[in-house]
C-alpha cells in the first residue's frame, strides 16, 4: 500500500490554506517523535495533550481558557511522520489537519517541518489559518529550548488568560513595570519584583509585546508572558515547567498568576 501523500509538500491553490513551519531540534529521531507525537512530549512546548498512537485513535489537546480541541489520528508513522484532523473547530467546517515530520540531519539534530490548515475551503477560511501561524512558530521555539535544556523531562502547563480595558502598549509597558522588567534585555539573568508570582532565570527571548523566560524559579521551565488584542485586549502567562514535580508546581501557579494579574489590574477578567 502507498504512503499518503505529505501534507508538507501539499501544493498550493486558490482553496488551500496552510502555515508551514520548520525548526531544527536537537536529538535523535527517537527523541524528537517522542516529543512531537506523545501526550507527555506535546505538553513540553504545546499544550497539555494526549495522543492514542495509532491510525483513528484520538488526539486531545488542552488550550486551558479557550478549552478542548478533539482531532483523530490520520498517520502515526513513527518515528517519521505524524498527523491527525480536527473536524470541530467550527460549525460546517471542512477538516483542520496538521501534521509533523521529523527529518534526521546528523546523528544528533533532526529537521522539524510542521504544517497546519486545511486543503478545501481555505479560501473562506485564510484568517484563521495565518492567525496560527504565530503560535505554531513560539511552540517550536519552545520545542528547540526543550530539547536543549530539559530533554525527554515531563512538564506541568499554566495557561492563564486576562480580559483588561487598556490598549495591548499600555497593558504591555504596566504588566513589565508591575514584575520589574521593564529593562529586561536578551540573556539578562531576572528576578521579578517582591510581590509577584515568583520569576527568575534568564531571558530567551523580548518582543515587542512578548517576554519568554527560561526560569530556575518556581521550577525549572519556560515563562512566556505576552499580551495580544483579539476581541479586547488580553494578557497571556504560558509555562511549561518540567521535572518530576513540574506538575505540581504548576497547578500551585495558576491560580497566584490569576489573583495576581487581578489585584494588579482593576476589572481585568478571565478570558
Amino acid at each position: 500500500m502507498t504512503d499518503p501523500p505529505l501534507l508538507a509538500d501539499h501544493p498550493d491553490a486558490p482553496d488551500v490554506a496552510l502555515v508551514r513551519v520548520p525548526a531544527v531540534v536537537p536529538g535523535t529521531p527517537s527523541d524528537v517523535w517522542w516529543a512531537v507525537a506523545t501526550g507527555a512530549g506535546l505538553s513540553t512546548w504545546f499544550v497539555p495533550a494526549s495522543v492514542q498512537a495509532r491510525v483513528g485513535g484520538a488526539v486531545v489537546t488542552d488550550h486551558g481558557p479557550f478549552g478542548h480541541s478533539h482531532g483523530t489520528v490520520t498517520a502515526y508513522d513513527e518515528p517519521h511522520r505524524f498527523a491527525y484532523e480536527e473536524r470541530e473547530w467550527g460549525t460546517d467546517v471542512p477538516p483542520w489537519r496538521t501534521e509533523v515530520v521529523v527529518e534526521a540531519v546528523d546523528e544528533a539534530t533532526c529537521r522539524v517541518r510542521l504544517t497546519s490548515g486545511l486543503t478545501v475551503e481555505g479560501d473562506r477560511y485564510r484568517a484563521a489559518v495565518a492567525g496560527t501561524e504565530e503560535g505554531w512558530a513560539a511552540g517550536l521555539r519552545n520545542l528547540v529550548l526543550a530539547r536543549e535544556h530539559f530533554p525527554g523531562q515531563p512538564a506541568g502547563g499554566v495557561f492563564v488568560v486576562r480580559s483588561v480595558s487598556a490598549g495591548r502598549d499600555e497593558a504591555w509597558t504596566a504588566l513589565l513595570g508591575a514584575l520589574g522588567l521593564q529593562d529586561a534585555t536578551m540573556g539578562d539573568q531576572i528576578v521579578g519584583a517582591a510581590g509577584a508570582p515568583l520569576l527568575a532565570g534568564t531571558v530567551e527571548e523580548v518582543g515587542p509585546t512578548n517576554l519568554l523566560v527560561r526560569t530556575t524559579a518556581p521550577a525549572p521551565g519556560l515563562v512566556e508572558l505576552s499580551v495580544h488584542t483579539w476581541q479586547s485586549t488580553a494578557i497571556l502567562l504560558q509555562a511549561h515547567l518540567f521535572g518530576p514535580g513540574g506538575a505540581m508546581v504548576a497547578q500551585a501557579e495558576r491560580p497566584r498568576w490569576d489573583m495576581w494579574l487581578h489585584a494588579r489590574f482593576p476589572g481585568a477578567r478571565p478570558t
